[in-house]
């Protein structure tokens, strides 16, 4: 089966193409599009996205490995995105990190990632994209208890 995307992400395509008349300007929102519709960029979404803004798959395929917010497989688990960058990282990400690592690991995928925009709220993390921010180990505890 080959991938295309749903016919909201069809809608936002439509959109972004009158935003960005360069079509290379395209690629990030494109493979962001296909992470949030598939929770990770299949190889195929690479090809289409390519024929999309008429650049060889592998100029898609740099982008989508250069970027750690970008996951070419597929997890069964939750996903957790702990920020790593100089804000989260100088209020506490690192014990974050690890507590999460120490107590959540077998149900989530715990992933670091460069900043997510959200210094202001550091340290801070997302579970299932939904950001959380001025996080203390027992916040988390809090918060995935839950949910």
């Amino acid at each position: 089966m080959s991938f295309s995307y749903n016919i909201q992400n069809r809608s936002k395509i439509e959109l972004l193409e009158k935003r960005y008349p360069d079509k290379r300007a395209l690629i990030l929102p494109l493979l962001w599009l296909a992470q949030k519709q598939e929770s990770y960029i299949r190889e195929d979404a690479m090809q289409y996205i390519s024929e999309i803004v008429e650049l060889p798959y592998m100029n898609i395929y740099s982008v989508a490995t250069f970027y750690t917010m970008f996951r070419l497989e597929k997890t069964n688990k939750r996903i957790i995105e702990v920020c790593r960058t100089l804000s989260c990282e100088l209020n506490g990400s690192e014990e974050i990190k690890k507590h999460l690592d120490d107590n959540y690991s077998e149900d989530f995928e715990i992933l670091e990632v460069e900043c997510m925009g959200a210094c202001s709220g550091a340290p801070m993390c997302t579970l299932d994209g939904k950001y959380i921010e001025n996080l203390t180990p027992q916040m988390i505890d809090e918060v995935l208890n839950a949910n």
